[in-house]
């Protein structure tokens, strides 16, 4: 019995370094689209420029994971451009989840 606790631990120990690594990888990834494609108009800490504040507790469109991928792919009137033909649906997904933990 105690070793099948062991195990489990151990198993569970893993899988969690496994995720850490695969969020840290997510997270670097999503500084990097960020850099390249929004701090041009949202800043480097992504205060506001020509852009909005992407740190504000409210987004015009929704802060939202969804209406956030959407802003990303699909642009919005008045200035923002879409990156729909830039990046894959899940870089989309990742750099949304980004600017929701700004």
């Amino acid at each position: 019995m105690g070793g099948m606790l062991i195990t489990l631990a151990c198993s569970q120990q893993e899988n969690s370094t496994v995720g850490n690594k695969q969020a840290r990888s997510e997270h670097v990834k999503a500084q990097k689209l960020y850099a390249e494609l929004c701090a041009g108009c949202h800043g480097i800490q992504a205060r506001g420029g020509v852009g909005p504040d992407l740190t504000v507790s409210r987004f015009k469109y929704g802060k939202s994971r969804p209406a956030i991928e959407k802003s990303i792919l699909d642009g919005r009137i008045g200035g923002m451009p879409a990156f729909g033909s830039h990046l894959k649906p899940e870089e989309a997904v990742v750099l949304a989840e980004y600017l929701l933990s700004l």
